[in-house]
């Protein structure tokens, strides 16, 4: 055990990128259990009900085929949840941001929203198609980890080198002078 410690250990100050992808991995990983738990959740028990009600607004255009607005909901909540845990322990962890955190939070926003408008676009394409295939639930589950894989490809880079990026601090020798005397 203490040899695989020390191997993380080198790890990570030898390739700090690397080291972040795989506790970006990781923790997206406990993200897709909170994703596709609330989305099996929602979609399979809650909100079944919903699923012979179309819902059409702006692009969005969920059939009963396409799973009506049971499909849209559980994709929406499901995905508004992962991605609030995902910021939070993402920022903290991964990435130990120290940047400003409204800065973060309105450029994660923005990354978010926009692929959750894709998420949710994507679907309604697909799954008519799919469901043809491989049936209503193997294509909502299908659709679902699809679209969880897309964002997991945009969000690392993004989160990296855009939203959660670490400021160097500059410490003067007068600073640590300072911190020695108290």
């Amino acid at each position: 055990m203490n040899k695989l410690l020390e191997k993380s250990k080198q790890l990570k100050q030898n390739n700090k990128t690397l080291w972040q992808f795989i506790v970006f991995t990781l923790l997206s990983l406990v993200t897709t259990v909170i994703e596709l738990g609330s989305f099996s959740l929602l979609n399979y028990v809650l909100l079944t009900s919903l699923k012979t009600t179309p819902f059409h607004f702006w692009v969005f255009n969920y059939t009963v085929l396409a799973g009506g607005l049971c499909a849209f909901l559980a994709y929406m909540i499901s995905f508004v949840l992962s991605q609030t845990f995902n910021f939070i322990v993402q920022r903290k962890v991964t990435f130990a941001a120290n940047n400003n955190r409204l800065y973060s939070g309105v450029m994660y926003g923005i990354m978010v929203l926009s692929l959750f408008f894709l998420q949710l676009w994507i679907p309604q394409l697909l799954r008519p198609w799919l469901a043809g295939i491989t049936g209503g639930d193997w294509a909502d589950f299908i659709l679902k980890n699809a679209n969880m894989t897309l964002s997991f490809l945009i969000q690392f880079p993004m989160n990296k080198w855009v939203i959660m990026r670490q400021k160097k601090v500059v410490v003067s020798p007068t600073d640590s002078i300072e911190k020695k005397s108290a």
